[in-house]
């Protein structure tokens, strides 16, 4: 095991999986109204699941909360793969890019592409929302930094 290994690719998918992780519990979406008619003028209809006020993604979603967890442990794989020294037959960091935008598409998907969760109006979204995509972001330009640090190297022709 070489910690020496590690670079700022590395650094950049820990910092990403921290954002995302921590962006599970903070508000992602809202309704119009705190409680029926507060404030004033709001739209009475704008429930989720029968409640009013904002929700984390743990409250929101049944399946993608999970998923995203799970993408947060893609770079302290691709850590353990880096310090132990793997011989991989991909580009080291290829994965963790590839997990970082898959969870970027899932966020944008849940939320501005396919709409609002749930069946009600006036949802609308909410800082952590953001946060989210910011960490998904940070993943995929971690994986995105070890595959431009670690360079390719020329094979002659009909090698693999």
């Amino acid at each position: 095991m070489d910690v020496r290994r590690l670079n700022v690719g590395e650094l950049v998918g820990f910092v990403g999986a921290g954002v995302l992780a921590l962006s599970l519990f903070l508000p992602w979406f809202s309704t119009s109204c705190d409680r029926p008619g507060v404030p004033p003028g709001c739209n009475q209809f704008s429930r989720f699941h029968g409640e009013y006020g904002s929700f984390n993604a743990w409250q929101t979603f049944a399946v993608l909360d999970w998923l995203l967890l799970a993408a947060c442990a893609a770079p302290f794989i691709l850590a353990w793969i880096i310090v132990r020294g793997h011989q991989l037959t991909w580009r080291p960091g290829e994965v963790t890019m590839i997990v970082g935008m898959v969870a970027f598409a899932l966020i944008l998907l849940n939320g501005i592409i396919l709409g609002r969760p749930g069946d009600t109006v006036d949802m609308s979204l909410e800082w952590g929302y953001f946060v989210g995509l910011l960490g998904a972001a940070g993943i995929t330009a971690g994986g995105l930094i070890r595959q431009a640090v670690g360079g390719r190297t020329r094979k002659p022709p009909g090698t693999l």
